[in-house]
């Protein structure tokens, strides 16, 4: 695997990797492992976005691998927010 690709979040400039979601969407994660993370990125195809997969806490123990979603950790993240239809 090589090293995955990082951006700078146009709002804080923080550094993020885009990642697929179980959903199938794209979503910003904190490049940097966080001792308080939640999902762990798979890279399944070379040159391709990393799957994030949600790890359950009671399987985390002390892994040093876990990220962020970004929209957690950004100071702006309420700005990108898409609206839903009501």
């Amino acid at each position: 695997m090589s090293a995955p690709t990082t951006e700078a979040c146009r709002s804080c400039g923080a550094a993020i990797i885009w990642a697929i979601s179980a959903q199938a969407k794209s979503m910003p994660v904190d490049a940097q492992p966080s001792p308080s993370g939640s999902m762990v990125l798979e890279y399944r195809v070379p040159g391709r976005n990393p799957l994030a997969r949600v790890i359950p806490a009671e399987l985390r123990g002390a892994r040093t691998d876990l990220h962020t979603s970004h929209f957690a950790t950004c100071p702006q993240a309420a700005n990108w927010r898409k609206r839903r239809a009501s």
